[in-house]
C-alpha cells in the first residue's frame, strides 16, 4: 500500500474515533470526573491525528501550557500549536495514556495526572513522561485549560527532586506567613509574574502580569470589612508533579474570622517555580469554596 494511502486511512481512522468519543461525551452527564476522563480520551484522539485544528478543538482558551518554570498563555486557538515536525524528528508517531489518577474533583473543574508514552511508528516506546491537567467545564462543554508537561521523569535526580520540593514548600510556608502579616513586600518575594490563574467563579481567567495586578495585591482592608477576615491557614497539601524547577501542590487553604471560626475553606492548586534562583507562585487554580459543617 502507498505510504500516502496509509495516512489517508490512519487519519480517517482517528476522525471516526474522535466522532465517536465526541457523540458519547454530548450525553449528559452530571459526574464531573466522567466528563473531565471523556474529555481527556478525545484530546488524545486529536493529538494523535498530528492536525493542530483537531487539537484545538479540545481546548479551552485562555489556555495555560507550564514549561520549565514560564508559563506560556494562548489566549486564542490560533495561538496554540503542538511543534508536531520536532516530535516526528525524534521519532514520534503517536502516543498513549499509560496510567490516569483523578485528584482535585468540583462540579466545573478536574485534576488529573497522567502517565505517558512515546512510541515510535513500530510501537516501540521512545520516551515516558507525566502530565499534570487541569479540566474546566465552560457552557456545558468539558475541555482542557491547563497542562504542566514532565517528559522523562523517570530520570530525574531523586535528590535534586527531594530539595526541590523542600524548598517549595517553604515557599508556600513563607506565602501564608507573609498573607497573615499583611506585608505587600514579602508577598513580592513569593510570586513571579507573569501568574495565571482560574478562579471558582465560572471558572474565570486571571492573567497577572505586573506586581499591581489584584491577583498579587491583596486588599486586606476590604477583606477584613467585607468578611471580617482575620487570617488564613492551609492543610492536606500534596505534591502532584515536581521536576528541579517546579513543583505542583494540591492544598485545601481556610479563612478564619475575628471569632476563630473558619468561614472558608479552598481547595487549590498552587505552582511554584524557580526563577532566577527564587521560588514563587507562577500558577493557581481555586475549586469552589465551601463553608464547613
Amino acid at each position: 500500500m502507498r505510504p500516502e494511502r496509509t495516512l489517508i486511512k490512519l487519519s480517517c481512522v482517528l476522525l471516526m474515533q474522535l466522532l465517536a468519543v465526541s457523540a458519547l461525551s454530548a450525553q449528559p452527564a452530571s459526574d464531573p470526573e466522567a466528563g473531565a476522563r471523556a474529555a481527556l480520551d478525545r484530546f488524545l484522539i486529536a493529538f494523535n491525528s498530528g492536525d493542530n485544528e483537531l487539537v484545538r478543538q479540545q481546548l479551552h482558551f485562555p489556555h495555560v501550557t507550564h514549561r520549565a518554570n514560564s508559563i506560556f498563555v494562548a489566549d486564542q486557538p490560533a495561538d496554540f500549536a503542538i511543534p508536531y515536525e520536532s516530535n516526528r524528528r525524534s521519532g514520534w508517531a503517536r502516543s498513549r495514556w499509560d496510567n490516569v489518577e483523578t485528584y482535585l474533583v468540583s462540579d466545573e473543574k478536574v485534576n488529573l495526572g497522567v502517565d505517558f508514552s512515546r512510541l515510535n511508528a513500530a510501537g516501540e516506546v521512545i520516551a515516558r513522561g507525566y502530565v499534570f491537567y487541569i479540566f474546566t467545564k465552560k457552557e456545558g462543554r468539558w475541555a482542557m485549560q491547563y497542562r504542566a508537561r514532565n517528559l522523562g521523569s523517570g530520570n530525574l535526580d531523586e535528590a535534586e527532586l527531594a530539595q526541590a520540593q523542600r524548598d517549595a514548600f517553604a515557599a508556600v510556608e513563607y506565602f501564608f506567613a507573609a498573607f497573615n502579616a499583611n506585608d505587600r513586600f514579602a508577598l513580592s518575594y513569593v510570586n513571579h509574574v507573569p501568574q495565571a490563574a482560574i478562579v471558582y467563579e465560572d471558572n474565570r481567567f486571571i492573567l497577572a502580569e505586573s506586581m499591581n495586578s489584584s491577583l498579587i495585591e491583596t486588599d486586606f482592608d476590604g477583606l477584613r470589612d467585607r468578611e471580617d477576615w482575620l487570617r488564613s491557614e492551609y492543610s492536606d497539601i500534596v505534591v502532584r508533579g515536581a521536576t528541579p524547577d517546579r513543583v505542583i501542590f494540591e492544598l485545601t487553604f481556610e479563612r478564619i474570622n475575628s471569632a476563630g471560626e473558619v468561614y472558608m475553606r479552598i481547595p487549590a492548586t498552587w505552582v511554584i517555580a524557580r526563577v532566577d534562583g527564587r521560588w514563587g507562585m507562577q500558577f493557581r487554580s481555586l475549586m469552589a469554596s465551601t463553608i464547613p459543617n
